[in-house]
């Protein structure tokens, strides 16, 4: 896998309240790397995440986990800024959530910033105040993952197909605070997110679609029984 270049990485959430020219001493004091990703190509866990954390500087990045049978599901879908591998053991190769193999993978032409845990976690002897900015804000964007994995499985405990799929785009219409939205999932990652037969889920979004509750063209949505929020 090819290193890119430097590249401006102020703008990433990470660095919130961190200026470009800090944000380049960062970089270099904490020995950060730059990785480019084709279209579905793994991110070797045990080659960058060991003791790593990934920055999505630009792109998409799905989280899997695969069961012993080889069953996958859609844990996660990260776009610019998303942060990946922050809940990996720092010094160990094993590389698996629980009993569960994970997997990351980029689902566009993408962009990631590499940089050991450890030294963000435990500053160097200058201790700059910008350094202490970066653990402060690594920690916001861990409280708002996990956020987001608590709201997936609020999602995926509704007992229905239909109900899974209107918790969804109901959540994602209060983030996107329109009632037409643009989902960030395929059919098929949308079906792997909620646990249900791609099917099954392709059956009850036309029959939502005829029974007038909803619209949609690939990606776009409208949902007509929602407010705008």
């Amino acid at each position: 896998m090819p290193q890119a270049r430097i590249t401006d990485i102020s703008h990433l959430p990470i660095f919130n309240q961190i200026n470009s020219s800090d944000c380049t001493l960062l970089f270099e004091c904490l020995g950060g790397r730059i990785r480019r990703y084709k279209k579905d190509e793994h991110i070797l866990l045990r080659r960058e995440l060991v003791g790593n954390m990934g920055i999505l500087i630009d792109g998409s990045v799905n989280i899997y986990k695969e069961d012993i049978w080889g069953n996958r599901a859609l844990i996660s879908y990260l776009k610019e800024g998303g942060v990946f591998g922050e809940n990996l053991p720092i010094d160990s190769e094993e590389v698996t959530y629980g009993n569960h193999n994970v997997s990351f993978i980029s689902t566009s032409p993408s962009l990631v910033l590499f940089l050991p845990i450890r030294r963000i976690l435990h500053p160097c002897n200058q201790s700059c105040p910008f350094h202490h900015q970066l653990a402060q804000n690594l920690f916001s964007m861990v409280a708002e993952k996990n956020r987001n994995l608590m709201d997936k499985i609020g999602i995926i405990s509704n007992g229905s197909v239909r109900e899974k799929i209107l918790s969804y785009l109901s959540m994602e219409a209060q983030r996107q605070k329109s009632s037409i939205i643009r989902i960030p999932l395929s059919r098929t990652e949308l079906a792997e997110y909620l646990c249900v037969n791609r099917s099954a889920l392709s059956r009850e979004l036309s029959a939502l679609k005829n029974e007038g509750l909803l619209d949609f063209r690939k990606d776009l949505f409208e949902i007509y029984s929602a407010k705008d929020v």
